[in-house]
């Protein structure tokens, strides 16, 4: 699975999200100031599994297409 880019909205304020995060069941893209604290620290293109959360940080922008 691609890592997506940073073209999706925050599912809560609607600015440029940096990543999903996945918690149980619910699914949310989050801009910074509504991502966990361990989505925030990843570097772009990271994934994440702890325990039933799932953090994928979106990549860069710089080369969309690879």
């Amino acid at each position: 699975m691609n890592t997506p880019t940073t073209n999706s909205r925050c599912d809560f304020c609607e600015k440029k999200a940096i990543g999903m995060q996945i918690l149980g069941c619910v699914s949310q893209n989050v801009c910074e100031d509504h991502a966990e604290q361990m989505l925030v620290e990843m570097k772009p293109g990271e994934r994440k599994d702890w325990g039933e959360c799932y953090y994928i940080r979106y990549g860069n922008e710089t080369n969309p297409g690879e």
